[in-house]
């Protein structure tokens, strides 16, 4: 295809002679942009005669409405760039009307050679001849325009039919684009059950019959160091009892008594007491010498009563007698502290407690995100070591403890133990409502009892909300085309709500509920 640019300063000869010298079967010609001498309707027709007679596709490039009104009637194809003119199709650029033959005018044998250029030349002289009666008539035809009457009823047919679209387009709109959303809040209820559960490490799987969940055994070894203050008493002895005893000679010959000469009691209690001093008995039978004695150990023990204090321990005892002539006194005790039973008993439970809660710190860290450990549910199973640091009674201001033993706790999955809270929450359910899915919670209440074998009875607690069901079909339906207003009264007094319902209407102006039921939306926030 050769595409030729015209501009304002050609005529139709030269845009002949371009076509002729371009020597190509499909030519396009580009109009300038107030169209150039082809704007002439006879123009075209004598650019239509020459490409027919000079058998050439002759297409034409041009956004002026006239000239391509003009030249669609004659049968020239026209095109609004020349990228859509390379891309058409080749039936296109023949044009619509291509097989209607515009006339040509009649040329006898003998002038011919008057009529073109040069023998067999088909290129005619120029000027070229006028058209004759049938061709312009055909031109006239095509080119005239329509009478005033046809013009204006064709006119206000198209206003009616413009019209007519319009309201149809209306009505389409009115009851296909509006949209509503409807946000509606049904009546709630809050529920709540507490369902006691056995957590057992002897069973693997749920038992909802005997409310059984699996449970999970930790063990841990933990030690422990504490002590505490005593609480006991003792009497320790704090002075010895003193006194005097007589000394008698048995012999006609002196006898001298040294000092620490040990007397005692003969009743059984045998209480040794001792002198202070060195006494001389005279040479004499019968001969007394009194001297100050003081018991060898202190305490009350030694107050002993007059004349109990009769032997003389060591050789003397042959020589002399003794006698406590008064009571001994001065045998006294004090009270100190001291471990008392209660003590090691106290002590005992408060390091049971720390290495409880010492265990307890240890397993939780063992446990998975789903499971829970109480501290009710850490046992202590066996002691390993226990060490007092003194016995009950021994005199001591504090009292320490060490302590090893075995403990074992019993870790429950919430998971697990909440599906039996969820069927006890089912069962709650009120007619008519749902179990809101968002609202449910589960939590672990407090544990009941632990036995030996670590079975932990607690208890389970499930809370949800649930919402009325909604029927919607039919209310929706009747809403269809009100107001506003009037719907959401509607909506309010038939169906279990518990506030007006929320209209939003799109397009704004829009001020009615939509008549079609699919263009209606439903929110419902429980």
């Amino acid at each position: 295809m050769h595409i030729i640019h015209l501009d304002d300063s050609d005529d139709i000869i030269s845009i002949c002679d371009r076509l002729t010298w371009a020597g190509e079967p499909r030519t396009l010609l580009v109009l300038p942009e107030a169209g150039g001498v082809l704007r002439e309707g006879l123009d075209l027709v004598r650019l239509r005669r020459f490409a027919d007679r000079q058998r050439l596709e002759v297409g034409l490039v041009t956004p002026d409405v006239p000239i391509t009104r003009q030249a669609q009637a004659i049968g020239l194809p026209v095109f609004p760039s020349v990228a859509l003119a390379e891309t058409s199709r080749r039936g296109w650029w023949r044009g619509r009307k291509r097989r209607e033959r515009v006339g040509l005018p009649t040329v006898g044998a003998g002038e011919r050679d008057d009529f073109f250029d040069s023998p067999g030349s088909n290129w005619p002289k120029r000027p070229y001849p006028t058209l004759d009666a049938a061709d312009r008539q055909e031109m006239n035809r095509r080119l005239a325009p329509q009478s005033t009457l046809r013009l204006w009823l064709v006119r206000y047919l198209a206003i009616a039919l413009f019209c007519l679209t319009l309201a149809i387009l209306y009505a389409a709109f009115t009851y296909a684009v509006p949209g509503a959303t409807i946000i509606l809040q049904p009546e709630t209820k809050t529920v709540q059950v507490e369902r006691a559960v056995i957590a057992d490490p002897a069973v693997e799987a749920v038992d909802y019959a005997l409310n059984t969940v699996p449970a999970r055994l930790l063990t841990t070894t933990e030690s422990w160091q504490t002590s505490v203050a005593t609480t006991g008493s003792i009497e320790l002895p704090d002075a010895p009892a003193r006194g005097t005893v007589l000394f008698v000679n048995e012999l006609a010959q002196g006898v001298t008594i040294p000092a620490g000469t040990r007397v005692s009691t003969s009743d059984g209690s045998s209480i040794t007491f001792q002198t202070l001093e060195e006494v001389v008995l005279a040479e004499a039978v019968g001969s007394t010498a009194e001297v100050e004695v003081i018991a060898e150990e202190p305490g009350p023990q030694g107050n002993v009563a007059a004349n109990l204090v009769n032997r003389v321990e060591g050789p003397l005892d042959l020589q002399v007698e003794v006698r406590n002539l008064a009571e001994m006194t001065g045998g006294a005790v004090r009270e100190t502290t001291a471990v008392a039973a209660e003590d090691q008993e106290r002590l005992r439970a408060q390091a049971r407690q720390f290495l409880q809660a010492v265990a307890l710190a240890n397993m939780e860290a063992q446990l998975t995100e789903r499971e829970f450990l109480s501290k009710d549910a850490v046992r202590l199973v066996t002691i390993l070591d226990e060490t007092f640091s003194h016995e009950v009674g021994e005199q001591t201001a504090e009292l320490t403890l060490v302590l090893r033993a075995e403990l074992q706790g019993t870790a429950v999955d919430t998971t697990i133990a909440s599906g039996l809270a969820f069927d006890s929450l089912g069962q709650v359910v009120p007619d008519g409502f749902t179990l809101v899915p968002d609202s449910i919670r589960f939590s672990s209440g407090s544990v009941v009892a632990v036995d030996e074998s670590g079975r932990v009875t607690f208890s389970m607690i499930g809370e949800g909300v649930v919402a009325a069901n909604l029927a919607l079909d039919g209310p929706v339906t009747a809403v269809t085309g009100q107001e506003p207003e009037t719907a959401a009264a509607y909506l309010y007094q038939n169906l279990p709500l518990r506030a007006v319902p929320t209209l939003e209407i799109w397009p704004v102006w829009f001020n009615r509920v939509p008549y079609l039921t699919t263009r209606i939306q439903t929110e419902i926030e429980p």
